[in-house]
């Protein structure tokens, strides 16, 4: 009998045990989203009300859980004025995956959210995945270039909030000293707008944004799609 009851409890603490770790399992984080803040006016967002902070034109990873996570992104009130809300919707993410959310905007009543769901290639060459998203409020379709060939050659038109594909770019030792130089310009007139030169990272992928008011004088945000940004959870 003694004998029976040992092992009777010894069942129970090892299924204990293996429930406890299969519950904390649940709450694993199993994905990813890479947000980005290129606000016009210059904010610097709070998330998530714990004090991790996301400046402007920068970007930080923050941590996903199979299922709803709450993503509230706003400004932290001050003795002269109230929060503000930036953006605040919970993100439905599945077990690995990876997302990217681009906000833009003029201010905090005019916040353009843009949410992708990521396809990431794994690159088995000496190559960097390279896309453009237009991020630049007021602005008219825009064209990409390397530096001395013909408009448009590289991406022919994308409007605000568009963005294009990865596109695979060498990153042998000559590219990685010299780099690509691009061209964005005025998809209509051809005009230029602004240049980047780009250091290839081999084997990863980079986003490279045009933000900035169309009125103003816009520039490029590079966004690493691998370990760039703080991670924050």
């Amino acid at each position: 009998m003694k004998t029976l009851f040992k092992t009777t409890a010894v069942i129970s603490i090892l299924l204990c045990i293996l429930s406890c770790k299969k519950a904390g399992l649940t709450n694993t984080p199993s994905g990813a989203v890479n947000i980005t803040n290129s606000m016009a006016d210059g904010s610097t967002l709070n998330l998530n009300n714990d004090n991790q902070t996301i400046y402007n034109a920068s970007n930080a990873i923050m941590e996903l859980r199979a299922g709803s996570n709450p993503v509230n992104l706003y400004v932290a009130a001050t003795s002269s004025s109230p929060a503000l809300t930036y953006y605040n919707q919970p993100l439905n993410a599945v077990n690995m995956g990876n997302y990217s959310l681009f906000l833009t905007g003029a201010s905090s009543s005019q916040v353009d959210a843009i949410l992708i769901k990521e396809t990431f290639t794994s690159y088995a060459d000496s190559v960097c995945g390279v896309r453009f998203i237009n991020l630049s409020p007021g602005s008219n379709p825009v064209s990409v270039d390397i530096q001395g060939n013909p408009n448009g050659s590289e991406v022919s038109s994308l409007a605000y909030k568009a963005y294009n594909s990865f596109k695979q770019y060498s990153s042998k030792r000559t590219n990685l000293s010299s780099g690509y130089t691009f061209e964005i310009r005025d998809a209509a007139s051809g005009t230029l707008i602004t240049t980047y030169t780009l250091k290839p990272v081999t084997f990863q992928n980079i986003t490279l944004a045009l933000t900035g008011l169309a009125s103003g004088t816009p520039g490029i945000q590079q966004v690493n799609n691998y370990t760039g940004g703080n991670t924050v959870f």
